[in-house]
């Protein structure tokens, strides 16, 4: 007769706040690297549009220091004018650029995050920094491939993608871990995962 093992025991989930340190230090690295890149692959109709988004920026700027050492109505009215009546132009600029350095940094983020859990058996720098890693909920293991991908790409869109049901998705996301025991988020339930503490084995 075969043996019955007996279910793993439950590792205890990391907190919260250990989870958004571990985060932040994956993150912010990656984006930056993102940028870099974004700038270094972009086509010259993207680096057309950088130049006039840099111009915009610096005429915003110096607008700005201008109404505050003259607030007068006229330079207001200005301010006021390149706020909320930009030019057609300025906005297409904007949208062009934000656009492909949020896909480059999506991509980074993306494959950054996935080939690390999935090469260091759910770590990634952040969380080998903290003491955490990502494991299977049932069976206490390191996640698979399609669990790593899915993962990864939830927090890319939110961090990397100018989207606005990205981003409210990805706030109420982040907090949910507040609200429940277990401390998983939306994107641990959907891949059966959840992030552990190793310092509490």
């Amino acid at each position: 007769m075969a043996e019955v093992k007996p279910p793993p025991i439950p590792l205890p989930p990391a907190g919260f706040g250990w989870r958004t340190l571990a985060c932040l230090a994956d993150i912010i690295p990656l984006i930056i690297l993102g940028i870099f890149l974004g700038g270094y692959f972009a086509n010259p109709e993207q680096l057309d549009a950088k130049q006039r988004v840099d111009d915009f920026q610096k005429r915003l700027e110096e607008q700005y220091i201008k109404t505050l050492s003259n607030p007068s109505e006229r330079q207001q009215a200005a301010l006021r004018a390149m706020i909320f009546q930009p030019d057609p132009k300025d906005v297409t600029a904007v949208q062009t650029w934000y656009t492909h350095q949020g896909e480059v940094c999506f991509l980074v983020l993306l494959l950054g995050l996935a080939l690390q859990e999935i090469v260091a058996s759910g770590q990634t720098i952040g969380k080998r920094i903290f003491n955490l890693r990502t494991v299977d909920f049932y069976t206490q293991q390191p996640p698979g491939t399609i669990p790593c991908l899915l993962r990864s790409g939830w927090k890319a869109a939110f961090f990397a993608l100018v989207n606005p049901i990205t981003l409210v998705l990805g706030i109420i996301n982040f907090h949910v871990p507040l609200f429940r025991r277990d401390r998983r988020a939306w994107h641990d339930m959907l891949t059966r995962t959840y992030v552990v503490d190793d310092r509490k084995k």
